[in-house]
Order: C-alpha cells, then sequence, then structure tokens
C-alpha cells in the first residue's frame, strides 16, 4: 500500500532523493554501526535500489529486517517504527498503527544522524540558489560512484524538475535563479556525458549550459561553461580551440568580481593548452600563474555554482602539462602530489591521478613503484561507473605491456585484465538503461 511516510520526508529535506546519493549515506551508516556495536557483519549491510524506490512510496508489506533498520536509525535518527510511520504533523492512519505495531521497533540510537553532505551548505543557506541541495547531491555521488551511477538521474532531473520550472504554464516569466540552475546543472551533464565517453553530448550540454547562462545575471556562470568546454576541446586534442576558450573565459571574468579559483582554473587550462601546442614558457608561466592565484584562493570563497579547483586539480593539470612538454620528472612529483592531496571521498579525481602517476613513473624507469602504483588504482576503481576511468586503464596496460616479462609487471597486467572485463560489464548495465533523451 502506497502511502506518505517519515522516512521519504526526512530523505527529500536531506536531499537523498537519488538512489546513488542515498546509498553513499546508507554505506556510510553501516561502517559507522558496525564500528559503534562491534559488529563487523553490519558494514556489509546495504539497500538496493528497488527497496529505496519502495520505501519512498511506502510501499511495505513488513518492516525491513533488524540489521537494515538498524542502520537506518542511525542514519536518520529515529526509531525504524516512527521512519515508516507517517510524516510529522500528520496522524496515522490506522494501516500505519497496525505496520507500527507489527514492527521490530529498536531503541532510538544516542548519536547524530548524518543530515547533510560533506562540506556541503545546509540548504536554508543556499542563497540565491534553491536548487543548492540537488546541486551537492550530484556532484558529491559523481565524485565518489563516477557518471555511469548518476547521469540518467541527473537528465530526469533536468527534464522533471527543472525544465518544468523554466517551460511550466505559472502565468510568468522563470526567475533569475531557475537560469542560473538550468545552467550549472547542464554543465554537469556535460561533465557527466564526458566520463561516461560520449563526448557529442557532452559538447551539446555546454553548448546549451552557456547559453542558458546568458539569462542569467552571473557573469562567472558562463566562464566556468567555457573553462569546462576548454577542458573538452583538450581532450578532444584541439589545443587551439581549448586556448580560445580559456581565453574568452578571463574576457568574462574581467567584467565581474574576482572568483580566484574560477581564474586560477581558466590560467590552468591555458597551461596545458600551450603545453600541447609545445609553447614551454607560455605554459609554465600560465601554470605558475595559476597556482600563485589558489594559494590565496581561500580569502575569497568561490559561489557554489563554480566547480570546485584546488590543489590537487592544479597538480594534476600542471602533471598532464609538464607531460606533455616531456619533463617527466617535474611531471611525476606533480603527479605524486595530486596523489597524495586527493582523498578517497574523490575516487575518480584519485584514480586519475594515480594511472598519471604510473605512467610517468614507466616512462621513468621505475616500474617497481610503477606497479605499487597501479596495484592501488586496481583496488580502487572497480566500482566507479566512468568511461573515462577505463581508458586510463587499457592506456597503463598499453603501457606496460612491454615490460610483462618482469614478475611484478606481469602481475598488475593480470590484475587489469580482469578488472577491465567487470568493468566492461558494470559500463555494459548503463548502456542498457533507457534513454532518457536531451535537455532541453
Amino acid at each position: 500500500m502506497r502511502r506518505a511516510t517519515r522516512f521519504r520526508q526526512l530523505v527529500e529535506e536531506n536531499h537523498w532523493t537519488v538512489f546513488a546519493t542515498f546509498s553513499i549515506h546508507f554505506q556510510r551508516a553501516a561502517r559507522d554501526v558496525a564500528r559503534i556495536d562491534g559488529d563487523p557483519r553490519l558494514a556489509a549491510v546495504t539497500v538496493s535500489s528497488r527497496s529505496f524506490d519502495r520505501w519512498l512510496a511506502g510501499d511495505l508489506k513488513r518492516m525491513p529486517w533488524p540489521p537494515t533498520c538498524r542502520v537506518l536509525e542511525h542514519l536518520l535518527g529515529e526509531p525504524a517504527v516512527a521512519l515508516f510511520g507517517p510524516p510529522t504533523g500528520e496522524p496515522p492512519s490506522t494501516t500505519d498503527a497496525a505496520t507500527a505495531e507489527a514492527g521490530p521497533g529498536t531503541p532510538t540510537p544516542d548519536f547524530a544522524p548524518l543530515l547533510t553532505l560533506p562540506g556541503a551548505a545546509p540548504p536554508e543557506s543556499a542563497g540565491p540558489l534553491p536548487y543548492l541541495g540537488a546541486l551537492e547531491s550530484f556532484r558529491h555521488a559523481d565524485r565518489q560512484l563516477g557518471a555511469g551511477h548518476v547521469y540518467s538521474s541527473l537528465q530526469q532531473y533536468l527534464q522533471t524538475s527543472i525544465a518544468v520550472d523554466l517551460f511550466g504554464p505559472k502565468g510568468r516569466s522563470p526567475e533569475a535563479d531557475v537560469f542560473l540552475a538550468a545552467a550549472v546543472l547542464t554543465e554537469m551533464a556535460g561533465w557527466m556525458a564526458h566520463d561516461l565517453g560520449r563526448d557529442t553530448e557532452a559538447s551539446e550540454h555546454f553548448r546549451v549550459a552557456f547559453g542558458l547562462a546568458h539569462a542569467t545575471p552571473e557573469t562567472s556562470v558562463g566562464a566556468n561553461v567555457l573553462a569546462s568546454t576548454s577542458h573538452l576541446a583538450l581532450q578532444l586534442g584541439d589545443a587551439g580551440q581549448a586556448l580560445a576558450l580559456a581565453r574568452r573565459g578571463h574576457e568574462r571574468m574581467a567584467t565581474t568580481e574576482p572568483i580566484p579559483v574560477l581564474t586560477a582554473r581558466l590560467h590552468a587550462m591555458e597551461g596545458r593548452a600551450h603545453a600541447r601546442i609545445g609553447d614551454d614558457v607560455a605554459a609554465q608561466r600560465a601554470l605558475e600563474t595559476a597556482r600563485a592565484i589558489l594559494e590565496d584562493a581561500s580569502a575569497v570563497p568561490p559561489p557554489h555554482w563554480i566547480a570546485p579547483f584546488d590543489q590537487a586539480a592544479l597538480a594534476s593539470e600542471s602533471a598532464l602539462a609538464l607531460r606533455d612538454l616531456g619533463m617527466l620528472s617535474v611531471a611525476t612529483i606533480e603527479a605524486e602530489r595530486a596523489v597524495a592531496l586527493r582523498g578517497e571521498n574523490r575516487a575518480r579525481s584519485r584514480a586519475f591521478s594515480q594511472s598519471a602517476l604510473a605512467e610517468l613513473l614507466v616512462q621513468s624507469g621505475d616500474l617497481e613503484a610503477a606497479c605499487a602504483t597501479g596495484v592501488q588504482l586496481v583496488a580502487a576503481c572497480e566500482p566507479l561507473g566512468s568511461s573515462r576511468v577505463t581508458e586510463h586503464l587499457h592506456a597503463l596496460s598499453r603501457t606496460l605491456t612491454p615490460f610483462r616479462d618482469v614478475p611484478q609487471v606481469r602481475d598488475v597486467l593480470e590484475q587489469l585484465v580482469q578488472v577491465n572485463r567487470r568493468r566492461s560489464a558494470l559500463l555494459a548495465s548503463f548502456d542498457a538503461r533507457p534513454g532518457m533523451g536531451r535537455y532541453p
């Protein structure tokens, strides 16, 4: 029987209605409960997307099994009986009361629930963008899981929420906030499409996002899209276009309030483009400028619509630029720095940095260190729904193959074959999902 529940109310309040986002928090709560209760088995408790959908719909014939209830209570801070009862402020129905009476309730835990995303501002501080909760949820899930787990959900959100606000018959024109949300989330969709190897879709998303940015009062929104489009041009091998796009971004930023994080990112894209062209002086100058700007960036926190760019990201971009210039030793230092700075909560970015470092170590002749980095990469990347990660794994395999007679290298190559086989099945499952169409 479908009905409103306190569970759905809390999930919506925390902006966890995307299964991938909820799953991240549920798994973290399971690990916490395992540690608190001294029962390692609780860390393995999971929830399927089908169960999550039933819980949201209130379509329960019985309570979840006790270990699941224990994790839910830790996550949401209320007894399981209350979670699957009526929302706060609504009287229980006869059916709800019967369900509650039959449920295996456990005491309310005396520790704080996980109610916010790490680093995310609470909804009430969202400022001019009421869609901040969705933005942070999608961004967090994408970083941790890869686009394959999130892309279709974001497309659906754009179509069923953002598009309705943009084009719905409300009797008035959409507010600038809606265009801002549409531009930022569509730009994010472009990155997800690129992560899945769908670069034509990515380019189209960026084109639409740039058009939407013109309808917002924030000049930096368009500059942020230009930085992303410049990055895509680099990935596609068009350094001249990448350089032109980064310069257009600087031109837009010259007319608005300074945003050091974004300006540093644009300089980094310039540095990458110059390096690809072969202009080592201009490349190093741009990278040094980015570094200097980023060192003082903490004094000017970026708006929430600006894509994050930190020291780890700059080190990663610098490593790639220096590699293109043939400066392998300093490129390796930057790649090591990127891996050291990038935490495990940014699993995909860390995988890219590990891949770059392993290849640089091979080129430098340090096969032992390259293999150690490769083993770490293989262990961490298997669940990531990212075609780009798969491309990096294949590239590393090609780089190591000439040295396959070395026992350590042979072991890593065998692990790469196995993980790539499993990842192929994972990525195929994303390709098999029904198409969500395009937005707008």
